[in-house]
């Protein structure tokens, strides 16, 4: 035979069958080369989900199909920044995967502003927090009063304001720097004006994080008002550096109206006969949060007669305030306790000699009333000289943007 041939001979039944098959082929070794599949171009699977009212991290986990050791291991890694036990309803929980289904990482928001990504790291998750961004604008606020400083902040057609920040944000940013300079309910009048410098930090879904009114202007009954925030000394001042804080605030209740001023005489509803009236009377709904108008001590909390519920503060130089018909007095209000300005004393009620819910206010030196809207009562600190530079700078620049805003419109000056 030629080389490279073999031959198969069989037996059978008949003959001789010669086989001849093809050329042997020398033997090799295969080298399988790796082939890399990756997901840089595919599209990662994110899905999301929320935390419910009585639902525990460890519920949601399951719902995102996590085993329970995943689950433990990232219980684990967020307690570092987070208790799971204190996260409210509404934490969103967001998980990437790859394609095939391995979990790239986890992001959950633990509160509006900041979020816990979670990663694996081996047999287990490491965890890192970050703050969300925000966006800062600054929007001049152009109104007029019709009936109230409430009702002129509703009607301010701005698409970049929603209805819950116009209320509670807009209208007490402008409210406060001249608290102790105008009395909201008894001293607005129609045709009054007022326009505000309000800067806001905006979160990605359109909540406000943080607001300030950093310079407003109110005219009221023709007398014309500013106020300018001043960040070092963290309040309001006027355009010469006094302070816009005074010793008292002018009303001591968030109120709707005031049904009864001051009087030497009026008459009682209850008792049916003509008597002095040393006090101003606000209307509220029962439950009205009452504030002191000032810094002092209590020196009455209880029930005193035609006061009903009733608490008495002392302040510097022979002042007192009372306040009464409260339907009850806040906690740690009594007899000796220290109060500052603005702290919540109690509510408002129709207990002692009243027809309904409302709050008498007075304002005492010496033992004799005084009519609180004609006492004219010292300021607080002004700039110092060593800040007077600084203050002016920032003045200057705020009354800017106040004098060149249209009367007629809200106007977005930066964003």
């Amino acid at each position: 035979m030629e080389r490279g041939l073999i031959a198969f001979a069989f037996i059978v039944t008949g003959g001789l069958t010669l086989v001849l098959s093809r050329p042997a082929t020398p033997q090799r070794n295969v080298e399988l080369a790796p082939v890399v599949v990756s997901a840089k171009n595919a599209e990662y699977q994110v899905s999301s989900d929320t935390l419910h009212r009585g639902e525990s991290l460890g519920v949601v986990l399951a719902r995102q199909r996590l085993s329970s050791e995943q689950a433990a291991d990232v219980v684990a890694a967020l307690r570092a920044y987070a208790s799971p036990r204190t996260l409210r309803a509404g934490v969103t929980v967001a998980v990437e995967r790859t394609p095939w289904d391995s979990i790239i990482s986890l992001s959950i928001r633990v509160d509006p502003d900041n979020l816990v990504e979670i990663v694996p790291d081996g047999d287990s998750y490491i965890s890192r927090l970050s703050e969300l961004p925000v966006r800062v604008d600054t929007l001049v606020l152009v109104g007029e009063i019709r009936s109230s400083l409430y009702s002129s902040v509703m009607a301010l057609a701005a698409p970049e304001l929603g209805a819950q920040e116009r209320i509670e944000r807009v209208m007490w940013g402008i409210y406060r720097p001249f608290q102790w300079s105008i009395d909201f309910g008894l001293d607005i009048r129609r045709g009054d004006s007022y326009r505000a410098v309000y800067e806001r930090e905006v979160r990605g879904d359109g909540s406000v994080k943080r607001a300030r009114v950093l310079a407003a202007e109110f005219t009221n009954r023709g007398r014309t008002y500013r106020a300018v925030w001043f960040a070092p000394r963290r309040e309001y001042f006027d355009e010469d550096g006094n302070s816009m804080k005074r010793v008292f605030l002018k009303a001591p209740v968030d109120f709707r109206r005031i049904s009864s001023r001051f009087a030497r005489r009026r008459y009682h509803p209850v008792l049916g006969k003509w008597r002095s009236h040393r006090g101003t009377d606000y209307a509220a709904n029962t439950g009205t949060r009452v504030y002191t108008t000032a810094d002092g001590a209590i020196t009455r909390a209880g029930w005193w007669g035609g006061y009903g519920q009733v608490v008495e503060v002392r302040h510097v130089n022979g002042y007192r305030t009372r306040y009464a018909h409260l339907s009850f007095i806040a906690k740690r209000i009594r007899p000796g306790a220290r109060v500052r300005q603005g702290q919540l004393i109690g509510h408002v009620g129709t207990t002692g000699l009243a027809t309904g819910p409302h709050l008498h206010y007075e304002l005492r030196l010496k033992g004799k009333a005084l009519d609180p809207y004609k006492v004219n009562l010292p300021s607080g600190t002004p700039v110092s000289e060593d800040q007077g530079v600084e203050f002016r700078l920032v003045r200057e620049r705020l009354l800017r943007l106040l004098d060149g805003s249209n009367r007629d419109e809200i106007t977005t000056l930066a964003e």
